[in-house]
């Protein structure tokens, strides 16, 4: 008989979902555990339903976990059709000072660490730790994925099984024939259209000349670069560039895990964050 496969712990994480008033849009959030404030910044097109529920409840046992949805993303009004990184960034500063937060760690998974990176180059004082999950600093010096890859993303009639694979390993996937498992149940409406500014965002920020290169000198605080070292979507070398542009980075990769590092490994890559902060 076939062994079940092992499935990874799931939380419930039913908490509150609450709503913060800032220039131009209505955030939705929510807020998990007790603790020192940490906020979560996520991927491209992802809303706060996409974090991995594992990571969540691992998280909340130390720390008070903030989780949003960008502007004109998910359950979040967008009364200005603008998105830029740095105005997502400006977003995180209007969301802790509506809650009241004068300091925060701060993690950002793909996107979410450009975002999470423009937060802390402008507003360094409410920054405690930085975590920069599967990430790179833009403009020339990125090295991007190969074509099929960003010809799966940048599509928005690729399958939901094209999107998942982006996420994981090859050979994790061979051994995994059922991913979509290792994800939350999503459940928050889609917008394409705020999408497609994200999209624009983020080329903007691979534009050479763009991005955070010639900025990271000047964070000042402890910072975790975390990568598995087969992200088909952010090569696993962006990783060593962007933990070298700032001064003191440590550096974490996780051999045979991919961009979904934390649905396919939650415990280990909780345990890497929690360590550090």
């Amino acid at each position: 008989m076939k062994t079940p496969e092992k499935m990874p712990a799931q939380a419930e994480t039913v908490d509150e979902i609450k709503y913060a008033v800032i220039a131009h849009a209505r955030i939705a959030y929510k807020i998990f555990g007790q603790g020192h404030p940490l906020i979560m910044c996520m991927g491209y097109a992802g809303n706060m339903d996409l974090w991995g529920t594992g990571l969540i409840d691992s998280l909340r046992q130390k720390f008070q976990v903030i989780v949003f949805d960008y502007r004109g993303m998910g359950l979040s009004t967008n009364s200005m059709h603008f998105t830029t990184i740095d105005a997502l960034g400006k977003d995180v500063f209007e969301l802790l000072s509506a809650l009241q937060i004068k300091k925060a760690h701060v993690l950002g998974w793909s996107m979410g660490g450009f975002v999470a990176q423009s937060f802390a180059i402008r507003y360094p004082e409410m920054v405690d730790k930085l975590v920069l999950y599967a990430s790179h600093c833009g403009g020339a010096e990125t090295i991007n994925p190969n074509q099929e890859i960003i010809d799966i993303l940048s599509n928005p009639a690729s399958s939901p099984m094209e999107f998942l694979g982006t996420l994981f390993p090859d050979d994790w996937l061979s051994s995994h024939p059922q991913p979509w498992k290792y994800l939350p149940e999503a459940k928050e409406p889609m917008n394409p259209e705020t999408i497609g500014l994200q999209y624009v965002a983020v080329q903007n920020w691979l534009t050479p000349g763009g991005g955070s290169a010639k900025l990271l000198q000047k964070i000042d605080i402890p910072v975790l670069v975390i990568s598995g070292e087969n992200d088909k979507v952010v090569p696993v070398a962006n990783a060593s560039l962007l933990a070298g542009l700032i001064p003191g980075a440590t550096l974490i990769t996780e051999p045979d895990c991919g961009h979904g590092f934390m649905y396919q490994l939650p415990e280990v890559f909780a345990k890497h964050i929690d360590t550090f902060l």
